[in-house]
């Protein structure tokens, strides 16, 4: 059995949270899988567990406090009556309550490592970090951007494996058509809409892109707490015929919005100061199996997900971003041939049936 224990699952929608779930999923193919996941919100959990019919999952609700321990509790008993090839632990943060535990079980521990979560904030911080991550057998990074910043807590951690985040087939997901403006070019925006998401600069060059392209579109796709001071900007430059946000939305309307794209951008903003740091950005890497270029920022592990000049573009400087856009805008051969690159990238080197063998990998090394 293979115990996944995790604070980001789905229904909860984000990064991390699809990550683990398709982790969970693909390990299932060969594992008997178990996850421990915290509840989020109890109706759409239930829900999304009735769907499930891969892999078991126990929902833990309550205060942090509480819920840490409940889970705890679970992972002893699990323990005691079944034969656990592997702990995978969504982040340091899982690890730490049940370490000692497992390491008196000398049961194998894979923790995964994504950026944010080890930005340093103070020297206990530190120490807890380091301390939790050496216990670890393997640690699992999403890039080499986080490794180097994984190196910077300690260069002592023995097993440090680079995976990059993976993307699941889309061929059998049904379009749902949501209301879009139309208009070209079309870009986009999948993410939380936090600060370093760089959506309110987007918005500037959209005002000034408007000048030359009167029907260029924006989707914002996603929640967060940028919500207000987006829809503020979008009064401010008048571009409401020329914005749409459409909220949360699930992989059907994820897969028409695609559809519906020219660009993928997301030039992310360096927010280590406020512990907030792009460690991959899989979002480019799905907007890429439909062909779609995309252009990001030279921040965090962001230029190992966008090739610059083979899958998109990276900007070294927010006053290039204007350009960038103009540039896949006016040389629509160039941007045909970033995505068809970024499309073989995806699906032939970032499929999951590649990337769970090195997860496969390593469990079996453990035997």
């Amino acid at each position: 059995m293979i115990i996944i224990l995790t604070q980001c699952f789905p229904s909860r929608v984000g990064g991390i949270e699809t990550l683990m779930y398709d982790i969970a999923s693909n390990l299932s193919i060969k594992h008997e899988v178990k996850v421990l996941a915290d509840q989020h919100d109890a109706s759409k959990d239930l829900k999304f567990d009735k769907n499930n019919n891969n892999f078991s999952i126990l929902r833990f609700s309550g205060l942090k406090f509480l819920r840490k321990r409940k889970k705890f509790n679970e992972l002893k008993k699990i323990c005691s009556s079944n034969k656990i090839h592997a702990i995978i632990t969504d982040s340091w943060k899982s690890l730490e309550l049940p370490i000692n535990f497992l390491k008196e079980k000398n049961i194998p521990i894979i923790s995964l490592v994504h950026g944010n979560e080890i930005i340093i904030k103070n020297v206990n911080h530190h120490n807890r970090i380091k301390k939790v991550l050496a216990s670890a057998n393997v640690l699992v990074v999403n890039s080499s951007y986080t490794k180097i910043l994984l190196s910077k807590i300690s260069e002592n951690f023995q097993h440090i494996e680079v995976i990059y985040p993976g993307v699941k087939s889309t061929q059998d997901i049904m379009e749902q058509c949501i209301d879009l403006n139309n208009g070209y070019p079309t870009l986009l925006t999948l993410a939380r809409l936090e600060k370093r998401k760089g959506h309110l600069l987007i918005l500037k060059s959209i005002f000034n892109l408007k000048k030359i392209y009167p029907n260029i579109q924006y989707i914002i796709a996603g929640e967060g707490d940028e919500l207000e001071n987006i829809k503020y900007e979008v009064k401010n430059y008048k571009l409401e015929s020329n914005v749409k946000l459409v909220g949360t939305i699930n992989e059907n309307q994820k897969k028409y919005i695609f559809s519906k794209t020219d660009i993928m951008i997301m030039p992310t903003l360096d927010e280590t100061h406020a512990n907030s740091i792009e460690g991959f950005g899989i979002v480019y890497i799905e907007a890429a199996q439909y062909g779609i270029p995309s252009i990001a920022s030279n921040v965090g592990g962001t230029p190992e997900a966008v090739l610059h000049n083979k899958t998109g573009l990276i900007i070294n400087n927010f006053n290039e971003l204007d350009d960038s856009i103009k540039k896949l805008i006016e040389n629509k051969q160039y941007t045909t041939e970033l995505g068809q690159n970024a499309k073989i990238r995806a699906d032939n080197e970032l499929n999951w049936e590649i990337q769970i063998e090195k997860y496969n990998k390593l469990i079996s090394d453990f035997q």
